[in-house]
């Protein structure tokens, strides 16, 4: 059984993306590992570069300004690397998600079992998502808190939209199993100003250039005064560890846990449902999960 890994990243440096842990994170799982490198206006290739792995190897791909329209120019791009990927099943991560080392024995068991199963298209990697810092963790609807990072080699699952998810090339979902994986999802934990940059940067991926009105409406720390949030109590992934200890920003939710406001009702009614059966409602699933 062979694993591919694949990702893209465009001006993660300047963009605070861990880019480098992120790729990092996927050598002990991987056999190779495809990373496409857009042409970029700051030292992330040369970064990629001194990872210095011979399971990497480096796509350098041109950027298409013109693919300016809901997000398409990611999966374009995620394209790009998973065309290049010759392994039996290809692991999928974004330049802010790390794979926890403690969850690789279980993927690579899921991979083994399912290896002979065409009808399994994919496989599901849980969700810690932070929101912050690196200490507050999301527990909030409408996050998703699983999503497909595994899929067999396949011509025709293609990742779709924004890169969010993959489809079928019908734009079927794919017939997934749990792999028993977990992601940290880092995007929603970069110093303020830095998330300032990164959304807007975002802005532009999606047909427009961010609205000052909106902008102006952010408080200063830049994240949400009122997001539900909880503190993390786990171990991060080793190779985020240095980063975690030398950041000197915190983030404190003004609000408890459970808002009964207008504006929060089913928000709440949906969180107060997960906590007592651990079923979480109101989240988009681009998969069809199969026994």
């Amino acid at each position: 059984m062979k694993i591919s890994g694949f990702t893209f990243i465009r001006n993660g440096a300047i963009l605070g993306y861990p880019f480098v842990a992120s790729i990092r994170s996927l050598l002990p799982l991987c056999d190779e590992i495809i990373v496409n490198v857009p042409r970029s206006t700051d030292d992330t290739l040369e970064q990629v570069r001194a990872i210095n792995d011979p399971k990497i190897r480096i796509l350098e791909t041109e950027w298409d300004e013109s693919m300016r329209s809901a997000g398409l120019a990611l999966s374009h791009h995620t394209n790009l690397a998973l065309d290049q990927c010759t392994g039996d099943w290809r692991v999928y991560i974004q330049g802010d998600e790390v794979l926890h080392e403690d969850s690789i024995p279980a993927i690579r068991a899921a991979m083994e079992r399912e290896l002979d199963h065409s009808e399994v298209e994919g496989l599901l990697v849980d969700y810690t998502h932070f929101y912050g810092s690196f200490w507050t963790e999301v527990y909030s609807f409408g996050w998703y808190y699983r999503e497909v990072r595994v899929i067999r080699r396949n011509s025709t699952i293609r990742s779709c939209g924004d890169a969010q998810g993959f489809r079928t090339t019908a734009h079927q979902k794919l017939r997934v199993k749990d792999s028993g994986g977990r992601y940290f999802h880092y995007g929603y934990a970069l110093e303020p100003s830095v998330a300032h940059r990164k959304l807007s940067n975002l802005s532009t991926l999606y047909g427009g250039q961010p609205s000052a009105e909106k902008q102006a409406q952010r408080p200063v720390r830049f994240y949400d005064d009122d997001q539900k949030v909880k503190p993390f109590q786990g171990t991060h992934p080793a190779v985020m560890r240095d980063i975690v200890a030398a950041a000197d920003w915190t983030y404190t939710s003004r609000n408890p846990l459970i808002r009964f406001r207008r504006e929060y009702f089913w928000e709440d009614i949906a969180l107060l449902f997960k906590r007592c059966t651990g079923l979480t409602l109101g989240v988009h699933k681009n998969y069809r999960l199969v026994k």
